[in-house]
This record gives C-alpha cells, structure tokens and sequence, in this order.
C-alpha cells in the first residue's frame, strides 16, 4: 500500500513485516528507523487499525471496492447468495432471489459466476460489494463456510439459513431463519423481514447501520 503524493517523495511502502509502534510523528518500518508520516496517513491507519481490533463492521473502510459508483436512489441493493450447486437446493436458491428482489435487492449466487477468471477472486469482489451476504449452511458445506468467513472479514451483515436445527458456536450471533424443504413460503416470509431490516448504506436507505 502506497500512501503519499505520486511522483515525490513522499511515499511509504507498508508490507506485511511492517511493525509498529505508530505514532502521531512516525511508523518504524522493519526495525530500520523511523519514517515520518503526513498527520492524515497517520490518522488513516489508526482509524483502520482501531476498527480491526475486533471482527469489522459494515463500516469497515475496506469493506466495499473504493471505486464502486455511488448508489442511486430506487437502484438495487447488492446481495451475494452463498448456496451449495447441488440441485436439491435450487428450491431454496429460487425463495432467496424472489425474496431479494421484492424487496429491492439484487442478489448474485456463487454458482452462477460464469466470467472467465479465477472463481475465489470473483466470489471475493461479490461479496465485498454486497451489503448483505446470504449464507446456506445446511450441511456445513465447505464453500459455503469459506464464503461465511470472507464475508465476516469484510464486515458483512450475514443472513444465515439452514435446515440443521443446530448451528456452529461461531456463526450463531448471526441472525438466522431454520427451514424445511417443504416450508418455503415460511422462509420467503422470513427473508423478506431478514432483507427489509438489513442497515442502510445511504441515509435514502433507511436506517443508519446498527452495530
């Protein structure tokens, strides 16, 4: 990360062995001096550092792609469906799109990324561009439970459904909907009031981000 004016001399490079302490006059840089930075790149990085004290929230400052364009009124809200391919779920698959867009939201599914590229980085740029992931669990399906751990790292909103009546110790803080296969009218209501309750991004949105 380049943080700085481009073409001076006023660059810094933070890596992966960068190390502290920070600051209000400096950052030590790989034990080999200090190097000054600009009070606004000091104040950035403490910001960033203090919201990954903990798990991030929906306003974690890297949680959206910086050059996404601004949202327009009556413009769909990004959702990300992450669901097993296995066809006994595309019943549940169908419930959620409905029940996404009904209420204003247009959601992406993991297994309909048909662009060529590699998949993890297509599912990575959904999610992060979502303001709210949908998370199948049933079954504890592999890549469905890396999809819940990308998703908590960029400090999305989760919407967890399942047909396990139990649920992992670490996820069970998410709000979650328990169905059966022959109840989906049940779960089309329940994810409509899942999706109407997810925080605004925009004040036209609604309500300010609750966390």
């Amino acid at each position: 990360m380049l943080f700085g004016e481009t073409g001076q001399d006023k660059l810094v490079w933070c890596n992966y062995d960068t190390v502290g302490p920070l600051t209000t006059n400096g950052v030590l840089l790989d034990n080999s001096g200090v190097l000054t930075l600009p009070p606004w790149c000091v104040t950035f990085i403490d910001q960033v550092e203090n919201q990954l004290r903990s798990l991030p929230h929906p306003d974690y400052v890297f949680g959206y792609p910086f050059s996404a364009a601004i949202r327009k009124p009556g413009e769909p809200r990004p959702a990300f469906l992450a669901i097993s391919y296995a066809p006994v779920f595309d019943a549940a698959k169908a419930c959620v799109l409905q029940a996404a867009n009904d209420t204003g939201f247009h959601c992406e599914v993991t297994g309909d990324l048909g662009s060529p590229g590699n998949v993890m980085d297509q599912v990575w740029q959904g999610i992060r561009g979502a303001d709210v992931v949908v998370a199948d669990i049933t079954g504890a399906n592999p890549n469905v439970m890396i999809e819940v751990g990308l998703a908590a790292a960029l400090g999305k909103e989760v919407i967890v459904i399942s047909r396990d009546a139990g649920l992992p110790f670490d996820i069970r803080h998410w709000r979650t909907i328990t169905y059966a296969a022959g109840q989906l009218p049940e779960l089309a209501r329940e994810l409509s009031k899942a999706f109407g309750s997810v925080s605004a991004r925009y004040p036209f949105e609604g309500n300010e981000p609750r966390f």
